[in-house]
């Protein structure tokens, strides 16, 4: 009878030990749904981050366009932008502000000093487990090619998918914030294997050893794939400001 004791306490010892490694470990999301980080008190995420575009080819950018329009025959699905157009990209990265100390206090749990908003552009092979493509020089010629610019009238490149030294850009939190839009450019069709993956990151240990990526918190993050086609679409060109603009 005591050995059946000791192993029902040895059992839910080691289930709240779980929990609380699921909480503070893995960021309380719930995890094994056992222990002390079930319910967590706060949400312990960095934040939230978005992107958007107009996947209802309307001309706006507006709540609609979380329904696909069935007028789409591509899988998978994304937007799809025609080479020499521009497309309006809405990027949106709010921080946790929950992670403020309740007490009034300045001291924060956010560590701005080393958070940053990361926006990153790489072309995908569909045909890969891992997205990856067997060469350099094999993921040139069937990708195709996008640009990002920070304005609708190009004068500053921020990611360009054919450079392998221009496909990330970053907004250290303590001096910076990124751009509430950015604008993609098609300029070169892929075959129908390859997208282009547009992501936006909020991560805080992006600077830091592999140590801290392995134990520190995970980043919040939303990613859109992007298609380009020989030629534009139908649709509204012009927006206040601009969704869709024909160079």
């Amino acid at each position: 009878m005591n050995i059946i004791k000791l192993k029902k306490k040895t059992v839910l010892s080691v289930l709240a030990i779980v929990g609380a490694i699921n909480v503070y470990a893995f960021g309380g999301f719930g995890g094994f749904g056992f222990g002390v980080g079930y319910f967590p008190e706060q949400d312990r995420s960095l934040g939230r981050v978005s992107i958007t575009a107009d996947t209802n080819y309307d001309g706006y950018l507006n709540s609609t366009d979380v329904d696909v329009s069935p007028n789409i025959k591509r899988n998978p699905p994304g937007l799809i932008v025609g080479t020499r157009e521009l497309a309006r990209v809405d990027l949106s990265v709010i921080h946790n502000t929950a992670r403020q100390s309740p007490t009034g206090s300045p001291e924060l749990k956010f560590l701005y000093y080393k958070t940053s908003a990361i926006l990153d552009l790489r072309p995908v092979n569909l045909g890969s487990r891992r997205g990856r493509f067997k060469s350099f020089e094999d993921e040139q010629s069937r990708s195709g090619r996008m640009l990002v610019w920070l304005e609708p009238t190009r004068k500053t490149l921020l990611l360009d998918s054919a450079d392998p030294a221009r496909r990330r850009v970053q907004w250290p939190a303590a001096t910076s914030l990124p751009p509430k839009h950015v604008y993609v450019e098609g300029v070169a069709c892929g075959d129908s294997g390859t997208v282009m993956m547009l992501t936006l990151l909020l991560d805080n240990n992006n600077l830091t050893p592999t140590v801290d990526k392995l134990f520190g918190e995970k980043a919040s993050w939303d990613a859109m794939m992007l298609t380009v086609y020989p030629s534009a679409r139908a649709k509204p060109f012009f927006d206040n400001p601009i969704v869709w603009k024909s160079l």
